[in-house]
């Protein structure tokens, strides 16, 4: 019997390898909350787009601006959208403290006292708001935000989504 008495006490070694089960599975289901926190983080990001638009009901100016689409279902944070009007890039980004679930339009006013004006929401518009789809005149150069668990985000000219 006594070359067995390294072995131990049989109760013990269950107990430990027990623990050692109980800490794998601690770490796995760690890893996959945290998977599952940045999906659905992204997925909350996902839900802001915007494009250029012009309202073809006008023509003496030309109104144009821009749609901010916010389909999340939550609000977003200290949003800035930097355009391109006519081959240029706007000086100044359309830029939102909040911008609540929604559809908007921001109308850019070049020769009024802001570039652009307050953001409305697209049924209160009274024309027929047209994407910009085939030049790359008139686009979106990029977006940041913060979203409701203050996390940064970026999208470029082509919408690409990264974690800032």
């Amino acid at each position: 019997m006594d070359q067995y008495q390294w072995l131990g006490d049989l109760p013990t070694w269950i107990t430990a390898g027990a623990v050692g089960i109980a800490a794998l599975q601690f770490a796995a289901d760690k890893r996959l909350r945290a998977i599952e926190e940045a999906r659905e983080s992204k997925a909350q990001a996902t839900g802001l787009t915007a494009w250029t638009v012009s309202d073809i009901e006008t023509h003496n100016p030309k109104v144009l601006g821009v749609v901010m689409s916010n389909s999340s279902g939550s609000t977003f944070h200290d949003v800035k959208i930097t355009v391109k009007i006519d081959g240029t890039r706007v000086p100044w980004p359309i830029s939102l403290k909040i911008l609540p679930p929604g559809t908007y339009f921001v109308a850019h006013t070049p020769k009024g006292k802001f570039i652009w004006d307050f953001p409305l929401p697209v049924e209160a518009c009274a024309g027929v708001l047209q994407p910009y789809m085939n030049t790359d005149d008139y686009q979106i150069e990029s977006i940041e935000f913060a979203d409701n668990l203050n996390q940064r985000w970026s999208t470029d000219a082509r919408a690409v989504l990264t974690a800032l």
